[in-house]
């Protein structure tokens, strides 16, 4: 009788969850237009009904939050068209590259975007994007205030509960750091600590879309 030999091993992880990370020199200038953008909308309509931070089904507690109706990169702004051209279309396209692979060729991808103020005692509860024609999310950090982790640090659930029971960890913490961008899947559940400083900090997220809704792209 032969005895029996392996024929092929293959070490496969299953339902991988693909996270993004990307760093920056050189975005001071930007940056710091970006936040006056930002600051000035918060300024006009953090106390109005134009603050989302404020509509029950948002997840940021606190702080201010462009209007949901708002695309934030609709907005004629030269940092802004710098920020869409020149880091986020690149990231967008190297993240579908990476994760659909050929099929990304087939797709028309559509940021949809807003802007994010917290300070002091503001954080972001649990949540997702996902959404139906959702292809992935981000955030791109403009303005972080010094603090001590875990305050301000974005915190990704493991989607495999069940895989603590052999030691793997509940959560993967990314502290931020201006400059830093990160794509992940829409149904990624996500949080943000509480954040201690006063100073603020000030974020891009935005979501991409399968396809424009229109003629018009964002890039």
């Amino acid at each position: 009788m032969n005895q029996p030999t392996i024929t092929h091993t293959e070490f496969k992880a299953h339902f991988p969850v693909v996270v993004m990370q990307q760093d920056h020199d050189n975005v001071a200038g930007m940056n710091d237009a970006l936040s006056q953008l930002i600051l000035s909308m918060e300024h006009r309509f953090r106390d109005t009904d134009q603050n989302a931070a404020k509509q029950a089904h948002i997840a940021t507690e606190g702080g201010y939050q462009t209007a949901g109706q708002l695309n934030f990169f609709d907005l004629k702004d030269s940092a802004l068209n710098m920020f869409s051209s020149v880091l986020l279309k690149p990231a967008i396209d190297a993240y579908l590259r990476h994760v659909f692979e050929d099929a990304a060729a087939e797709l028309t991808p559509y940021p949809y975007g807003w802007a994010n103020i917290l300070r002091a005692g503001d954080w972001q509860r649990p949540h997702n994007h996902a959404s139906s024609g959702n292809l992935v999310s981000g955030v791109y950090y403009v303005r972080v205030p010094e603090e001590q982790p875990p305050s301000g640090c974005i915190d990704f659930l493991n989607p495999l509960v069940v895989s603590q029971h052999h030691g793997y960890s509940p959560c993967q913490r990314v502290q931020p750091q201006v400059g830093k961008l990160i794509l992940f899947p829409p149904y990624h559940i996500h949080y943000v600590h509480p954040i201690v400083s006063q100073e603020p900090r000030i974020v891009i997220a935005f979501d991409v879309m399968a396809h424009s809704p229109g003629p018009q792209l964002v890039f």
